[in-house]
């Protein structure tokens, strides 16, 4: 019998029943809220591993959250080698995120599918996974669903995107510094996370970072011409916000951080459908004419 873990899923929904994502990872509705209040306990524990003895105070605060979709893992995937269960979990919920609805969260992660919890004989595991807020939110109610286009999109890419993580250890880091930045904090930082994932990309050597990485990532994303100078003037100013975020103490206004971050998303969407991570000897001929 295989074993799974199950991620709860918040801030979405599932335009169908279920969605198959391939070697028996699946989303699918459901329903649970869950609810985390804050219990304070004033005594110190008797021995390492015992309960705080009385007294007890219920507090407000804590966080709750509506469960529509479970993301069924298996312990064992494709990606077994070199991410865990839990790991894979989150790759999903990443292209998820990186494909359509940035506002998904899993903030918890279960050993029993949610609606088999109320008639267990026992108590279910559950750990808190993807609890911070992020910066995004659906613009409306119809914005919450995942068409199965995206949902396509994700099973069709999940494993050659895992396997990349294997053979470019940058594109790990890349694609987590993009996916953390838009936790909702200090913009000046996320900004800061963003133009390391472009400079992770773009730029193998530390000299004059600021032209050599417009220059190649508009080269990348533009055919030549008007569109590519007007892409690279506007990445110079977005990197003149990522200087200013790295030298003085003010936070970053909220426009340049999201235009980055939809700059840094359509390179990775065009790598992960690519299967293939950018040579510098191939910007080099997108940049100055020659073979590709």
């Amino acid at each position: 019998m295989t074993d799974y873990i199950y991620g709860g899923v918040s801030g979405v929904e599932l335009p169908v029943p279920s969605f198959d994502l391939g070697s028996e990872v699946s989303l699918r509705k459901t329903y649970a809220h869950l609810t985390s209040p804050c219990i304070v306990a004033f005594s110190r524990p008797p021995a390492p591993g015992r309960p705080h003895g009385a007294p007890w105070k219920a507090a407000r605060g804590g966080f709750a959250y509506d469960i529509e979709v479970e993301l069924r893992m298996p312990q064992a995937t494709p990606l077994s080698g070199h991410l865990d269960a839990k790991e894979t979990i989150w790759l999903v919920a990443a292209l998820c995120r990186l494909v359509k609805t940035p506002f998904l969260t899993v903030p918890v992660l279960s050993n029993e599918a949610f609606d088999s919890i109320p008639t267990l004989a026992g108590e279910p595991v559950l750990e808190p996974f993807e609890i911070e807020p992020r910066i995004f939110s659906p613009a409306d109610s119809t914005g919450r669903t995942i068409d199965e286009d995206s949902l396509t999109w994700v099973r069709d890419h999940w494993v050659s995107c895992g396997n990349l993580f294997e053979k470019h250890s940058k594109f790990y880091d890349v694609l987590k510094a993009f996916d953390y930045a838009a936790l909702r904090g200090r913009t000046s930082a996320a900004l800061i996370a963003l133009w390391g994932g472009l400079e992770q990309l773009f730029s193998p050597s530390p000299g004059e970072l600021r032209f050599r990485v417009a220059s190649v990532l508009s080269a990348y994303m533009h055919p030549y011409g008007p569109e590519r100078l007007s892409a690279f003037k506007r990445i110079l100013a977005l990197y003149n916000e990522r200087s200013a975020a790295a030298h003085t103490s003010a936070n970053s206004a909220l426009n340049p951080v999201v235009e980055t971050y939809v700059l840094l998303r359509n390179v990775l969407v065009r790598i992960i459908d690519e299967n293939c991570l950018p040579s510098q000897d191939s910007l080099e001929a997108l940049l100055f004419g020659g073979p590709v």
